[in-house]
């Protein structure tokens, strides 16, 4: 009968030993040590930017967007330096960046989703930085399949 509460202990244990990245800003972010978490941390970033862009849309903040969009931009390029940090060979370690890339291919469609959503003169920053998260993508992509 102890076990259900021992399993409890554990789980509250584990989670609270587990750092969150809700709310936290670009600049925490950076300050990570390990470049491998970094990198996850930036894309969760990333994700929560999406998140808040869209609401500042709806909310009819479009001067904040548009902050909101270039973010999303600035925390994948964080992710891609905080890879390339690691030291790590893509073709060897692939396991990370392919994870990495996922993320991002994620981000991407669901970027070009909120473009189609919002007007056409709030399109250009949204396809740009559409832009540059395919080109980043690419860049690890080409990573794991070719030979250094």
């Amino acid at each position: 009968m102890k076990r259900p509460h021992l399993v409890l202990a554990l789980l509250l244990s584990v989670l609270a030993a587990v750092p969150s990245t809700f709310g936290q800003d670009l600049d925490s972010v950076k300050a990570e040590q390990n470049p491998e978490r970094r990198a996850e941390y930036a894309l969760d970033h990333a994700h929560n930017m999406l998140d808040t862009a869209r609401s500042l849309y709806k909310e009819a903040k479009y001067d904040r967007f548009e902050g909101a969009v270039l973010e999303i931009g600035d925390s994948v390029q964080l992710c891609q330096d905080s890879l390339k940090a690691t030291g790590k060979d893509p073709r060897k370690n692939s396991k990370q960046f392919k994870k990495m890339e996922q993320r991002i291919q994620l981000l991407i469609r669901r970027l070009k989703s909120m473009e189609s959503e919002v007007s056409v003169d709030d399109r250009p920053v949204v396809k740009k930085v559409v832009a540059r998260l395919e080109e980043i993508n690419e860049e690890i992509v080409n990573g794991i399949f070719t030979k250094s």
